[in-house]
């Protein structure tokens, strides 16, 4: 995976996210967040990740991080816009190129990475159903971009 980072994340940063949004991120999503701090990721065939439940791929654009220049490739910008429509314990680390969102459920029953496909570009998707699993680990999502 080519990445454009946005720089490096302050554990103070992170820790403040957490807080915020009452989420306890997994090491592997730590350790990204302080090394890039997200990133728009390289436009080529090799960032596509298959959606199982949809038989469909999606185009990883941007994962968000903290205190970015721009608002809107940002964690806090789409989870002050999202956050009520969330599972608990998790947040929105990035986009597709569909204007698809990337979800990070950190813990309890649902715990992995997600598709919501918040603006129903699949058939499949529905009111009731429209959140799409992709790994168990932000580890295991970043190596399917690879």
């Amino acid at each position: 995976m080519t990445i454009q980072k946005f720089g490096s994340a302050t554990l103070q940063e992170i820790t403040k996210i957490e807080k915020q949004y009452k989420v306890k991120l997994p090491n592997d999503y730590v350790e990204f967040l302080k090394e890039f701090n997200g990133g728009v990721i390289e436009k080529n065939d090799e960032n596509k990740i298959f959606i199982k439940d949809t038989s469909a791929y999606i185009h990883v654009d941007v994962l968000y991080g903290m205190q970015t220049d721009s608002r809107t490739s940002d964690i806090e910008t789409w989870m002050n816009k999202f956050d009520d429509e969330l599972l608990e314990h998790a947040i929105i680390i990035g986009d597709d190129l569909m204007q698809g969102f990337i979800v990070l459920i950190s813990e309890g029953e649902f715990e992995g990475v997600y598709y919501w496909d918040d603006s129903y570009q699949f058939d499949e998707s529905t009111d009731e159903e429209n959140t799409y699993w992709i790994a168990d680990s932000f580890s295991s999502f970043v190596k399917q971009l690879i």
